[in-house]
């Protein structure tokens, strides 16, 4: 072979090596982009859907874009998002990943997550861009946070959101919204109808937090109709209650102060 010949081998090596390593690369950046977070904890029947397949989830499992996660009878299943945010979800729980998006180039985060039945205790973790969407949906609402601690409540139709600190925007698909802070809820029923914000009650928000809880504790969450008699109208509630139940019900949920402005869309700082 002569010298011209030995350059063109060499050439279409060296292009063969170049295409083999953009498509490593590519797959690589594909199966990045499609982990969002793993499984940390996991009690009873846990599965995700995932590309019409049903897998099984333990502890370490990764989750992927666009999973539908779903807990059995009796289970519970904490998960660690890859941007520290951290959910557990009670008994009968079905929780869709629909979007995760970090932009480092135009420094923004944007999670949507719809809970299509069950119940989740979340805590966003605190945002540091200059745009940050956090939501968790269900079928006739959505919560709007920025780091904060909250549960939603998803029965039969009924939409419930208790918030542990910070604050939420809470909204109907009907387009009414109202912001629960601290020590607080509202409720969207199943026609769409956004009920006065009130506060939250240590005998109501205990069995939420043994419906969520990752240590095998029992609990029915409560119901998400308007308390009677008529709710109290609160626009603007203080911190959480200082009493020392209250403090025993949020001991194993800790603190985080959050931010204070809340849109739909996009919050920012």
């Amino acid at each position: 072979m002569n010298h011209v010949g030995r350059r063109s081998v060499l050439a279409g090596v060296l292009s063969l090596l170049l295409v083999l390593a953009i498509g490593v690369l590519a797959i690589g950046a594909a199966i990045a982009a499609g982990f969002v977070g793993q499984a940390v904890k996991t009690l009873g029947d846990v599965h995700v859907t995932r590309d019409g397949s049903d897998l099984s989830v333990g502890p370490g499992t990764a989750l992927q874009l666009g999973d539908l996660i779903k807990t059995g009878p009796g289970a519970r299943l904490r998960l660690r998002f890859v941007d520290g945010s951290i959910l557990t979800l009670g008994e009968n729980t079905s929780l869709s990943i629909d979007i995760f998006a970090v932009d480092g180039t135009n420094n923004s985060r944007t999670v949507v997550l719809t809970l299509l039945a069950g119940i989740v205790n979340t805590a966003a973790a605190k945002s540091g861009e200059n745009q940050f969407d956090y939501q968790i949906k269900t079928p006739n609402a959505y919560s709007a946070v920025r780091g904060t601690k909250w549960i939603v409540n998803a029965p039969k139709g009924s939409t419930g959101v208790y918030v542990l600190s910070g604050a939420v925007e809470l909204g109907s698909n009907s387009g009414q919204k109202a912001l629960v802070n601290a020590g607080s809820w509202g409720s969207v029923d199943a026609s769409g109808k956004l009920s006065p914000i009130a506060p939250t009650t240590p005998e109501m928000l205990q069995p939420l937090i043994d419906a969520t809880s990752d240590n095998g504790g029992g609990g029915t969450p409560p119901s998400t109709t308007t308390p009677q008699p008529a709710p109290i109208q609160t626009p603007s509630l203080p911190a959480a209650p200082q009493n020392p139940t209250y403090q025993r019900a949020l001991k194993n949920n800790g603190q985080d102060s959050g931010g204070r402005d809340y849109s739909k869309g996009h919050t920012s700082n």
